[in-house]
């Protein structure tokens, strides 16, 4: 269950920043919403104030200030914004972030979210488990499943019903709820004045992780709207041969410094010095973005049995990428890796479009 809370919660983090990069794009003025619908039946949105009315036939990943889901949805909804409210059913599972969370519909899988308060009403039926963290946290309907709340205060209705496990981390919480929960419950009463540096440790931890993350998705994302047929071609290259594209973008890390440094020591040279500089710090940024998208693609391909357009792949990878990160030594040995092979994929690229046609 840990592992589903963890991915859930960082998938939940990442489709916040949608709604930053979704917004600049769109055609009109900024309170403008944005709706898309893909041939296989997803959609895709942002904007200020959305309401969804009609039923989507598969995923619908939504971000913005104000969002309101009145329509059934096939699959998974995944969502961010200030104030989320679900009305319709979901035959999959809801993943979301947001300041306030409401879910008065029907849920086919799991629920997981983390917001400043989150409502299951009494309407409400969950399937599968549910994972939450808030601030506050009410459940008034029924779950099948087992359930994961961390929250600073919990409360519940007089509908609520969990029929499997519940484990509680928790400042205040019901005194009979026990007698709600079917299978077994495990508190674990948090104490603040014994936890304030731990906790402010692990935020400040988790504070940096995040605007990491956010920072690779604002780069990937922007980069594979606007230059779709670069970072794909990227990514074949890196897919036909990464021990090339790693072994070449090693000779570059080296070389290209030592090069720039001569040039820059000639009369004539500086400029150009200066130019390969710019450029190097240039493939050095976007470096791992194509090995984020390629492996995003094969982990959405593989492990999901599932087909999407690059920005999936490449939001999936993302978050692969900045969990492995976190990893002591495994996660720096990974990212040097990828840089390399990423830079080499630059330099295959570009030596491809320097040869004569014809």
């Amino acid at each position: 269950m840990r592992k589903k809370l963890v991915s859930g919660l960082i998938l939940g983090l990442i489709f916040l920043l949608m709604f930053f990069t979704a917004l600049p794009y769109s055609a009109g003025a900024a309170d403008e919403n944005l709706l898309k619908h893909t041939s296989s039946g997803n959609a895709f949105g942002g904007g200020e104030n959305l309401q969804i009315d009609q039923n989507i036939q598969g995923d619908l990943v939504l971000a913005g200030s104000r969002l309101e889901i009145n329509g059934n949805i096939g699959d998974d909804f995944i969502g961010a914004g200030g104030e989320l409210i679900v009305n319709g059913d979901v035959s999959g599972n809801i993943i979301a972030a947001g300041g306030s969370i409401r879910v008065n519909g029907n849920v086919g899988g799991d629920v997981v979210a983390v917001g400043g308060k989150i409502i299951l009403s009494q309407d409400s039926v969950v399937k599968g488990d549910i994972l939450l963290a808030g601030g506050e946290v009410t459940l008034d309907g029924t779950v099948n499943g087992n359930g994961e709340v961390s929250t600073g205060t919990l409360k519940t209705g007089n509908d609520f019903e969990l029929k499997g496990n519940l484990a509680l981390q928790a400042d205040n919480y019901p005194s009979n709820l026990q007698e709600k929960v079917g299978g077994n419950l495990n508190i674990t009463q948090v104490n603040a004045k014994e936890e304030q540096y731990e906790s402010a440790s692990k935020g400040f931890g988790i504070f940096s992780f995040i605007l990491g993350l956010l920072a690779a998705l604002t780069l990937g994302l922007i980069l594979i709207y606007l230059f779709p047929d670069f970072v794909g071609g990227l990514a074949e290259l890196i897919k036909d041969s990464p021990l090339k594209t790693g072994l070449l973008g090693f000779l570059a890390l080296f070389f290209l410094p030592v090069l720039s440094i001569i040039l820059l020591i000639t009369i004539f040279g500086w400029s150009l010095s200066v130019l390969i500089f710019l450029l190097f710090a240039l493939a050095l940024l976007i470096a791992t973005v194509p090995v984020k998208l390629l492996a995003g693609e094969i982990i959405y391909n593989k492990i999901l049995n599932k087909n999407a357009g690059k920005m999936m792949y490449y939001l999936v990878g993302a978050v692969i990428f900045a969990i492995v990160y976190e990893i002591p030594f495994v996660g720096g040995l990974v990212r040097f890796i990828a840089l390399l092979i990423g830079l080499g994929a630059i330099v295959a690229w570009l030596g491809i479009r320097a040869r004569p046609t014809g």
